[in-house]
């Protein structure tokens, strides 16, 4: 009986320490903390994150750049002006040139939410991304990486397979050599 007297107040204390640590580690009194210590750190990630992500407007510009293809020797052709000094002027200017069958023409753009805007003819027009599909060109449907002007006339892509062709051929070229040397040896 007396084994009993002194073990009920042990396991009533040892009870007593378990809710206190318990508590403490997840009680009420932390859980208004919780979420101030969680909605800190958002703030702090934001900035950390590409600037792709914090601009995507900036991204789609920048996939504008370069010569983008077109059916019958066509091309459209965005690059970037600079300042004076070299450097990037704001609000951003690009050179759009445009070569159709007849001529090919510049027109200065700006960069406008993803997309570069220029005026043709009096009439405000974009650059802007593109399936090939989106061109409205049957000429290009099948493509993936397209820009488009006027849909149904004016879309150009660029050819993810064009520089695996220009490899292919250089490829097969030192495997045609080795097989006519092992020919040209027998016959000495």
């Amino acid at each position: 009986m007396n084994t009993l007297k002194l073990r009920r107040p042990f396991l009533l204390s040892a009870t007593a320490f378990a809710a206190f640590v318990l508590g403490a580690c997840g009680g009420s009194a932390d859980s208004p903390k919780s979420p101030n210590i969680s909605s800190t750190p958002a703030p702090n990630q934001s900035p950390a994150t590409s600037p792709e992500v914090a601009n995507p407007g900036e991204a789609a510009v920048q996939k504008l750049l370069g010569k983008w293809d077109g059916p019958e020797g066509t091309y459209l052709t965005v690059t970037e002006k600079m300042g004076a000094d070299g450097k990037q002027q704001l609000p951003r200017k690009f050179e759009v040139e445009i070569k159709d069958l007849d001529k090919a023409e510049k027109f200065e753009g700006t960069a406008k939410a993803g997309v570069i805007e220029f005026t043709r003819k009096g009439k405000i027009e974009t650059v802007k991304a593109a399936t090939g599909a989106e061109t409205g060109m049957k000429y290009l449907e099948k493509e993936t990486n397209c820009v488009v002007v006027t849909k149904g006339s004016e879309g150009f892509c660029k050819k993810a397979d064009a520089p695996a062709a220009t490899t292919t051929p250089a490829a097969k070229a030192p495997e045609k050599a080795p097989a006519a040397s092992p020919s040209a040896s027998p016959k000495k």
